[in-house]
């Protein structure tokens, strides 16, 4: 029970020592300001202090063990000093008893001194008894049980020898107090034969608990030293870690000053500490001063009125009176002209500011001076840009990506009539009709942004109202780096050309609407001609005819043989010219207007036309038709068969052609003819000569019905002519 307690109370000091420990370490990392970058003298410290908690915690659960482990080996060997004890004592009754039955038997004086010696024996046993027991409750009641018979036995043994050297003891009796002494030393070896087993039950048990004592101190010094061991290999590692990125941290260092310092050199801007009065002469400048200015850095030290002897003489007083003023403002940015070393005067910007002592008195000046001698050149270059600009009459506008103005030249304000003040900042849509703002960002804006460059017309209303129109030249503004930052425009003015074209096209469409009337009259006149001379000459002369036949006929029957020839040679003569001449009416009237057009429609006409061409000029034309059946308006059928015949008269005159092929096509919404042969071949400076009258009025009958007309010809091979029609015209067509 006891070792289980002392082993308790090690876990729970094992655990107050982990306890304290992490307590010590979140105080150290609150101390320290823990992260994971803490230096590596906050970790080695706080590592230090973790493993020293953890070896005294370690050193006093084991001294604890270790002074348990003694007092239970200490127990151990008590038990077995007690055991030896009792055993003594035992004897020592025994040897008693001994020599009393000897004394008795003999007499003599001699083993009566030895009974004494070994009472005496007796005694010292029982008080080591009495001491070795002293902790033991039970063995002291045990103890003091002994001690009565021991005393009552030595009392008997007494009072038997006393009676013996009397005389006064008779045999009998003798043996009866032999008797009863037996019986108390059965008793005396009952009480230490209990007594040794319950030192032995101790032992055993001491024993035990001083093994698993030891076994607890060995498992606790092992598992001390394997975490003293981790702790220390786990510190070493950290600490390894930690001296890696402390080195490599270094390397970065050194690696940031080197690109610092290389910074410095190449950058025109030069760090450096100044007087703050007199003639502020330098206290430290940058390295790279001297491939600014042409002076080393020991120069300007060396020299303190350097920087405000070098100062241009018309920027001199200006720049020290901002110095002057320096105190009260604590800060300042000028621009002023520097002489270099080469004699060169260049622009510089000075940056500065005061810093002051913890009094308040000035220490010193600290600054910035940057070569801007570009960027001045730069400036006075887009100055001059600008004031051509300006100059400019037509309208050049600048905005950004998002459309707002940057720029508004005097041309912009003349012609839109916004002064600069009113139109920078605002969205160039102000501009612009409010219905046409959907059109700026999609047909003006986007296209510029996507290929760089972009022209086109657009409206625009000027501050009065009135509606202008503009050419508009749209390029893309990039930057150094080729990004876009904005667009810039020029426009010219084209509301009068606009005006004129408006006008030539309305003359144009009037003409076009004229010529249209004229067709359509002309193809009414046509067929009413057609009509008349079919119907009325043709019966005139079919009745004619069917005179003169009548009269042949009486003639024959009635006049005399010799005369009968002569008159009827002249009937036979008439009645040929009538023939002639009723066919010459036909043909007439089927050439200002085919009757099969009008009765079977434009397919059947295209065949009647093709065999017509073919037993007229000897020239082989074939047919293509498909469908056979075609759903065509009057318009469109006779748009297309006149441009066929005004085709094939066209290959009879010009093309020299043995064959010609004639396609005619439906597909979808649209019919399509398409005439080729194997002719000379059309030019292209027969398609756009003065005498294309007979190409213009075919084209100008197809985009009369909304379709198109389109001719190729090919040198040696021959030409091809396609119209191509649409099915159902709409309002725009």
């Amino acid at each position: 029970m006891q070792w289980f307690c002392v082993r308790l109370a090690g876990l729970v000091l094992m655990c107050s020592g982990l306890r304290a420990f992490r307590r010590v370490v979140c105080r150290s990392t609150r101390a320290f300001g823990f992260s994971m970058n803490m230096s590596l003298e906050k970790k080695i410290g706080v590592g230090l202090v973790a493993v020293l908690i953890l070896l005294l915690g370690i050193g006093f659960i084991s001294y604890r063990s270790t002074t348990d482990l003694i007092d239970r080996e200490a127990r151990v060997a008590q038990a077995h000093q007690v055991r030896e004890t009792i055993e003594h004592l035992l004897s020592l009754m025994e040897d008693l008893e001994s020599t009393q039955r000897i004394d008795l038997l003999t007499g003599e004086s001699q083993y009566l001194q030895s009974y004494r010696e070994v009472g005496h024996g007796v005694e010292e046993a029982l008080r080591n008894l009495t001491d070795l027991t002293s902790d033991n409750q039970n063995q002291q009641q045990h103890l003091l049980a002994l001690r009565s018979l021991i005393d009552l036995r030595l009392a008997q043994l007494k009072n038997v020898i006393d009676l013996r050297d009397t005389e006064k003891i008779e045999a009998k009796e003798l043996k009866f107090r032999l008797h009863v002494g037996k019986e108390t030393m059965d008793k005396i070896k009952m009480a230490l034969g209990e007594m040794q087993d319950q030192e032995q039950v101790l032992l055993t048990n001491s024993s035990k608990q001083a093994v698993r004592a030891a076994s607890f101190t060995l498992s606790l010094i092992i598992s001390g030293t394997f975490l003293t061991i981790v702790l220390a290999i786990g510190g070493g590692a950290l600490i390894f870690y930690d001296l890696s990125k402390r080195r490599q941290a270094e390397r970065d260092v050194l690696a940031g000053q080197a690109r610092q310092e290389l910074i410095l050199r190449t950058l025109p801007v030069v760090m450096y500490s100044a007087k703050p009065s007199g003639d502020y002469g330098a206290l430290w400048v940058s390295e790279n001063i001297e491939s600014i200015t042409g002076f080393s850095p020991r120069q300007f030290l060396n020299d303190s009125s350097l920087r405000a002897s070098r100062l241009h003489i018309h920027d001199r007083e200006r720049t020290l009176m901002e110095f002057e003023k320096l105190p009260q403002a604590g800060s300042l940015a000028t621009e002023y002209r520097w002489q270099t070393y080469s004699g060169e005067y260049r622009w510089f910007r000075d940056e500065a500011v005061l810093i002051r002592r913890s009094d308040g008195t000035p220490q010193e000046i600290i600054g910035l001076w940057t070569d801007v001698t570009a960027r001045r050149q730069v400036d006075e270059v887009i100055r001059k840009q600008a004031h051509i600009i300006n100059q400019i009459q037509e309208t050049v506008i600048s905005i950004n990506l998002d459309g707002y103005v940057m720029s508004w030249n005097t041309g912009a304000e003349k012609l839109l009539g916004y002064a600069v003040e009113e139109a920078l900042g605002k969205h160039i849509s102000f501009i612009y009709p409010a219905e046409d703002r959907e059109f700026l960002e999609r047909e003006v804006i986007a296209p510029v942004k996507a290929k760089g460059t972009h022209q086109i017309e657009v409206r625009r209303r000027t501050k009065s109202g009135a509606l202008r129109f503009a050419q508009l030249s749209l390029t893309l503004l990039k930057d150094d780096a080729d990004s876009p930052i904005g667009i810039i425009g020029y426009s010219m003015d084209i509301t009068d050309r606009k005006r004129v074209q408006e006008a030539l096209l309305n003359s144009r469409n009037q003409l076009a609407a004229l010529a249209v009337r004229l067709e359509s009259v002309r193809e009414e006149e046509r067929t009413r001609i057609a009509l008349e001379v079919h119907d009325v000459l043709g019966q005139a002369l079919t009745g004619l005819k069917l005179d003169v036949a009548w009269i042949h006929k009486r003639l024959t029957d009635s006049i005399e043989p010799a005369q009968r020839t002569a008159v009827l040679t002249r009937l036979v003569s008439a009645q040929d010219l009538l023939n002639s001449t009723i066919q010459s009416v036909r043909d007439i009237a089927t050439t200002l207007r085919p009757g099969v057009l009008d009765e079977l429609g434009l397919e059947a006409a295209v065949e009647w036309q093709a065999r017509e061409f073919h037993h007229r000029t000897g020239i082989s034309c074939e047919t293509t038709i498909w469908p056979h059946k075609m759903v065509l308006g009057p318009e469109q059928s006779t748009a297309l068969f006149r441009i066929l015949q005004e085709v094939l008269t066209n290959v009879v005159r010009h093309a020299h052609a043995t064959k010609v092929h004639v396609k005619l096509e439906q597909s979808g919404e649209h019919v399509s003819l398409q005439v080729e042969d194997n002719g000379r071949g059309i030019t292209g400076v027969e398609q756009s000569g003065p005498k294309s009258f007979g190409l213009l009025g075919m084209r100008l009958r197809a985009q009369q019905q909304g379709g198109t007309f389109d001719i190729q010809g090919t040198l040696g091979t021959g030409t091809t002519v396609t119209i191509r029609i649409p099915l159902y015209r709409t309002a725009d067509d």
